[in-house]
């Protein structure tokens, strides 16, 4: 199997950073740096060659350049190929980059921050706190950083500016909230770092006034006045004299006393319901690169959410995979990730129905319990609702077939969804499918060193290979058997693989804790019987194993019939 191909990430409001998954990719050279950042401007566009030139190579002989910018795409190609495919393309008179923009740290900023103005616009206040602050929390330092080129000075100006906007947009947000004492420590260093920015120091003039610091207010408009009139040779704008006079007098129209100003503003819940990953996670990288390919951003125009069924039997490892896949993939979803477990093959346990898989999501959500619909119908159109513009992951775990799920699917085109299930679900909307099989024996044998030890593996290996043998590659048989072998380590190899080997006792060593295979199994023959075309198989199953065969055919079923 080739190498596998992550999603590239590119970084420059702060520190210039390449990273593949979450691996930094090393980048030499300045003008390599310049046309890759010259690209990522333009994520998606086509950017002239001439273009190119004139802002990365700037006076130098135009043949000359021409050869050597040839070279320096050819160099990041080599550098960036082995992490996404044909990731700078050739495009009549120049070069496009083929990477979404969200992937790129400036675009996703610019786009949360649209979205952040939109909802602060529409009065959901605490939508727009939350997507103010992803936003801001992009920065990590001067926007592109180390590039000295004057058309790189010119783009982090720009950026730089609009990096001021939001964070003084969000101010505004927060005063109206009343969060005026916060805002007050934190516009402080803001003042002292633009001391001729007028609408930092008049929003820090009213924190403090509103924080009942008038005479600190009164020092910030001296302050400010003194180093224009130093600097600049004129005096505030209006807009700052008037507020300057509002604060000597002690205005009323500065206190936060309109009830329309009352928006709820606090820390953004953005919910984060992720089990934890398993720290022996192993094999599958194909399904790995598979799912984080469908978790990425759409690769075009879409309307609706990208939905990936992993199905397969009890103990393969779908719930395993899912987690691991999403914890790496975690960041990307500014709304958050939901996690729901559906009980669809829980021994002991119903299946949830849609409606009360409905309330758990909406609770995820932010929804207060006594503000759910009672009606499904209901709770599924406001979940609908709230999910329209969520750039939000949904993990639907362990469903039981289409029913259940149908209702669960969030509307938003940013969310994206993953759904674990013993059944295909072959008959739910655009969906894109992965089938989980076995672990081939290098694999099975790796996780089977991980669990009991290398060192245990090593010394046994001909046992070591009979325990993946009987253990069919299942994860959950491995597991198992790994964490019996950890708990006894007066126990060889070879022990476990006697008492594995009796096939009238196989099910009761399969079994530790509250992992088992017995269970795993008995809810899929449960299934059946509660299937109308599957009451013949659920009388079969049990006499196949006394044919004590490793497969069957259909002749061998014509014996039992």
């Amino acid at each position: 199997m080739g190498a596998l191909r992550m999603a590239l990430e590119i970084r420059f409001l702060g520190p210039w950073q390449v990273l593949a998954g979450d691996e930094p990719v090393r980048l030499a050279g300045q003008r390599r740096i310049g046309v890759l950042a010259r690209l990522a401007l333009d994520a998606g566009q086509a950017v002239h060659a001439e273009r190119i030139l004139a802002d990365v190579w700037g006076d130098s002989p135009a043949s000359t350049a021409t050869k050597q910018l040839h070279i320096v795409v050819s160099k990041l190609r080599e550098t960036l190929g082995p992490h996404a495919v044909e990731i700078i393309q050739t495009v009549p008179g120049g070069y496009r980059l083929a990477l979404e923009p969200d992937h790129i740290d400036a675009h996703l900023f610019t786009r949360l921050a649209k979205r952040a103005r939109t909802a602060q616009a529409q009065g959901g206040g605490a939508a727009a706190d939350a997507l103010f602050r992803t936003a801001l929390r992009l920065w990590r330092g001067e926007p592109l950083a180390g590039l000295t080129a004057p058309w790189a000075r010119i783009e982090a100006t720009r950026l730089g500016e609009e990096h001021l906007a939001v964070l003084e947009d969000h101010v505004d947000l927060r005063l109206a909230a009343g969060d005026h004492h916060a805002v007050a420590a934190d516009l402080a260093v803001h003042v002292r770092a633009h001391p001729l920015r007028e609408r930092p120091a008049a929003q820090l003039m009213l924190a403090l006034h509103r924080a009942g610091r008038p005479s600190e207010a009164l020092a910030v408009y001296q302050n400010t006045r003194r180093i224009m009139i130093s600097e600049l040779g004129i005096e505030p704008a209006a807009e700052l004299r008037r507020l300057h006079q509002a604060v000597l007098i002690k205005d009323p129209a500065l206190d936060l006393t309109t009830p329309a100003q009352q928006v709820t503003v606090s820390e953004p819940y953005i919910p984060a319901e992720l089990p934890a990953d398993a720290h022996d996670f192993t094999a599958r990288a194909s399904e790995i690169h598979s799912l984080r390919t469908a978790l990425g951003p759409a690769g075009g125009p879409t309307h609706a959410p990208a939905i990936t069924v992993i199905d397969g039997p009890g103990g393969i490892g779908k719930s395993a995979l899912t987690v691991h896949v999403a914890h790496a993939m975690a960041a990307r979803f500014t709304d958050g990730v939901i996690y729901l477990n559906l009980h669809g093959s829980t021994p002991g346990l119903d299946p949830l129905t849609p409606a009360q898989a409905l309330r758990h999501l909406l609770r995820s959500l932010g929804l207060d319990g006594a503000a759910v619909p009672a009606d499904p119908g209901e709770a599924a159109a406001r979940y609908r609702s709230l999910t329209a513009t969520c750039n939000l992951l949904v993990i639907l775990d362990n469903a039981r077939d289409v029913r259940q799920i149908r209702p669960l699917i969030p509307a938003g085109p940013g969310c994206r969804v993953l759904i674990t299930t013993r059944d295909p679900l072959a008959t739910l909307d655009n969906a894109r499918h992965l089938h989980l099989g076995i672990l081939d024996d290098a694999d099975a044998a790796a996780l089977l060193s991980r669990l009991a030890g290398p060192d245990r593996v090593r010394a046994e290996p001909q046992s070591a290979e009979r325990i993946v043998r009987l253990c069919g590659g299942f994860p959950l048989a491995l597991r198992i058997a790994g964490a019996r072998l950890a708990a006894r380590p007066d126990w060889t190899l070879s022990d476990l693989e006697v008492r594995l080997a009796d096939a009238t006792r196989r099910l009761d060593v399969l079994e530790y804790a509250d992992l088992a295979v017995r269970a795993s199994v008995a809810v899929s023959h449960d299934h059946l019987h509660e299937e109308p075309t599957g009451q013949d198989a659920a009388q079969l199953l049990p006499l196949l194993g006394l044919l004590g065969l490793p497969a069957h055919t259909p002749v061998s079923y014509t014996h039992l019939t």
